[in-house]
């Protein structure tokens, strides 16, 4: 067995490299799950959504910013009991299914060794790697990404495709929407370059008078398209019943004012819809902005985008980017007058998955919240793989043998430096919110669980109420200071002067009962933050 591997290893360095790679990240990232306090986003998804169950998360809505279909995974692991795994572990575990698909959509389209690199561009993006075991859908909706474009890698390659490819394919659209349905920026995209692809393909087998097999192959992928969009709506009609029939309930105009929400459901089905599409209209995701200089907005937002990406990179990255999509371009041009079939593939999905960002939101006149297009750090990772395994060709036309690998093996070793240096200096290990991290301190120095659990607790600000779930899995409603047994202040409440609207805040300094604090209870801990009041 040891000389099988160590003959498996020497055949295949690059192999050998990733599964060496995937472990290392493994512990990192789990590192991170349990490490970091989660910050507003996160909490608020677990307080009101995984941690009241899956059917409840599969069918609130409440607010736009929640991810239902990464709640609705997430509270199935939340009944293991633990809220870090319940929170985060699907994030970890598709931090990891994004390392392992990238890898094999690499080495289908990519030379030897540029897939590691792809890989490890891919783990120095910023952006992946604050999101990447964050208790939200974002590298959920990379993983159905990454899915849908293997799928694609599958149909668009192989001569005979089985139908479960089609059905993947329509399985991660659907999920993709349903966790974020502003993921709708690559799913237009990758269906528009994999239709593209294999029209291109058809008219190569019209000219040569071969079998049609890619007609086929784009009515599958029309009908699975159109199978994942009634699928979502499928699952996005639970969500408007159930608000709808929630708001006609409550609502003392109602017709149904006061009755049960199946018995609403059930009486009016349409007008309960027809409620939860209006409310979910008034209340959209990505608030359109004016189109007035909207170009001009654009183009900052695209700057902004990319130091999201590669923080101190932007001049390099822009420069290399349009380079890119220059090349991108006249290498798709030039293999469609050559009539080459299959080598168009990747060129054509970077093409269109880079340019549909700015076509997209030019049509839609929206500057979305940049966590939406961390998908965009697979783009870059393949576009910049594939650029370097085109300059490495050119130079090996000119030195060969010996040198050409020992030149790659300098580049992927460069390309390494670079990922772990971001690692190092790119201030990917601090907290993800400050004062969430303080709140966490204070109830740990504290001794809530060890000796003051029990008592009656009071919340002054939104973060303290969820922490307290998440952490000790104590729901606490309580805003009431007078007669608590533990109160936490954030600093800013104890100066008369201060009077900013904070949205967290449950008190402000002339709401606070001062003679209670000061005769009733003493100073316990203190931070830069928050002062722990208790009795």
């Amino acid at each position: 067995m040891k000389y099988k591997v160590s003959k498996w290893i020497k055949k295949d360095y690059e192999r050998a490299a990733f599964c060496l790679l995937v472990p290392i990240m493994a512990v990192y990232y789990g590192w991170r799950m349990f490490a970091l306090t989660p910050w507003y986003d996160e909490l608020y998804t677990y307080y009101y959504f995984i941690s009241r169950g899956p059917v409840y998360a599969a069918i609130h809505w409440p607010l736009p910013n929640n991810h239902v279909g990464y709640s609705v995974l997430s509270a199935f692991l939340d009944l293991l009991g633990n809220p870090y795994i319940g929170l985060r572990g699907v994030s970890f575990l598709c931090a990891l299914a994004n390392l392992i698909l990238l890898f094999v959509i690499g080495r289908n389209w990519l030379g030897r060794g540029y897939s590691l690199i792809a890989v490890l561009l891919y783990l120095s993006v910023g952006l992946v790697n604050q999101l990447a075991v964050q208790g939200r859908g974002y590298t959920l909706g990379i993983t159905c990404y990454l899915t849908a474009f293997y799928c694609l890698t599958v149909i668009c390659k192989r001569e005979r495709v089985p139908g479960k490819y089609y059905i993947l394919f329509a399985l991660a659209l659907t999920m993709g929407l349903y966790t974020i349905t502003s993921n709708v920026y690559w799913v237009v995209p990758l269906c528009l370059g994999g239709g593209l692809c294999l029209l291109h393909t058809l008219r190569l087998e019209k000219r040569e008078q071969r079998e049609r097999r890619s007609a086929g192959k784009l009515f599958r992928l029309i009908a699975a398209s159109l199978l994942a969009a009634v699928m979502t709506l499928c699952l996005y009609m639970l969500l408007w019943l159930a608000i709808g029939s929630n708001l006609l309930v409550k609502e003392e105009g109602s017709p149904y004012f006061g009755m049960g929400h199946l018995a609403v459901i059930g009486k009016a089905p349409f007008g309960a819809m027809g409620r939860g599409i209006e409310y979910m209209l008034a209340t959209p995701y990505i608030q359109s902005v004016e189109r007035k200089g909207f170009v001009l907005r654009l183009g900052q937002w695209f700057l902004r985008l990319l130091e999201q990406y590669y923080a101190g990179w932007v001049p390099v990255l822009l420069f290399a980017l349009l380079l890119g999509m220059a090349c991108l371009l006249g290498l798709t041009v030039r293999r469609m007058k050559k009539k080459e079939g299959e080598p168009l593939f990747l060129p054509l999905f970077l093409l269109t998955g880079i340019a549909g960002i700015p076509l997209l939101l030019l049509l839609q006149c929206a500057l979305p919240y940049y966590r939406v297009f961390a998908y965009g750090g697979v783009l870059l990772a393949l576009l910049f793989a594939f650029l370097l395994e085109k300059l490495a060709k050119l130079a090996g036309r000119i030195k060969k043998g010996a040198a050409c690998r020992l030149g790659k093996a300098g580049l992927i070793l460069a390309v390494l430096i670079f990922a772990v240096s971001r690692f190092v200096f790119g201030g990917y290990q601090g907290q993800y919110g400050v004062r969430e991290h303080q709140i966490q301190d204070a109830f740990f120095h504290s001794g809530l669980v060890r000796e003051q659990e029990g008592k009656k607790l009071c919340v002054t600000d939104c973060d303290q109420q969820y922490l307290l779930k998440f952490l000790y899995g104590i729901t606490c409603e309580n805003t009431q200071i007078e007669g608590a047994e533990v109160v936490l202040l954030d600093k800013r409440m104890l100066s008369p002067e201060f009077d900013e609207m904070v949205w967290e805040f449950y008190h402000y300094y002339d709401t606070i009962p001062w003679d209670y604090i000061e005769g009733s209870m003493t100073k316990a801990y203190e931070n830069d933050g928050f002062v722990l009041y208790t009795k």
